[in-house]
């Protein structure tokens, strides 16, 4: 799990002037939180952060001197420059139950190479629930195994125990042509 150092921001910071001073502005919100709390992340530190992590993903936050276990909620980017201009977090506490969409990571394509062989994808993510300490960090299923005209499909995912797939399990997550 990755540790992220993070600053409160002021309520009446704009997210402009954060920008201009290479940070991104975000928020942190949940359940167990009375009021969201309005944040600043350091614009590299968080691009190596969703580099490693995927939206979804659980990391911790220090905040003010207290950690924050939080999830990846969104991330909103320009669409002609791709800068990140906000983000989303939302705290959440052991044992709760949540819901996350995590990326699929197919490996051994370099295996399957060898046999002439490509792996299709239909799907690049599935949405998960179960409680916080159950849910992986990553998802990453080898196909270097597989023959061609092989389907694999989102329940060939294997998973911890208490953890469900939300996304379908019959839905066909890629093929090997």
């Amino acid at each position: 799990m990755n540790i992220v150092d993070i600053k409160e921001r002021n309520a009446n910071e704009k997210g402009k002037k954060v920008r201009a001073h290479g940070e991104v502005p975000g928020i942190i919100f949940g359940k167990c939180l009375e009021t969201n709390i309005p944040v600043k992340i350091d614009n590299s530190t968080l691009i190596k952060l969703l580099r490693s992590n995927s939206e979804g993903s659980i990391i911790k936050l220090n905040l003010n001197g207290t950690s924050k276990l939080c999830v990846v909620k969104k991330v909103d980017k320009d669409a002609v420059s791709g800068k990140i201009l906000h983000v989303e977090f939302q705290q959440v506490v052991e044992k709760e139950i949540i819901k996350l969409k995590l990326s699929v990571s197919l490996k051994g394509h370099e295996n399957l190479a060898l046999k002439r062989l490509v792996v299709e994808n239909f799907l690049n993510e599935v949405e998960l629930q179960g409680e916080v300490e159950k849910i992986p960090e990553f998802i990453e299923l080898y196909v270097g195994d597989k023959e061609y005209n092989d389907k694999i499909y989102v329940k060939d995912i294997p998973l911890p125990e208490g953890v469900k797939f939300i996304t379908e399990p019959e839905t066909l997550l890629a093929i090997v042509n």
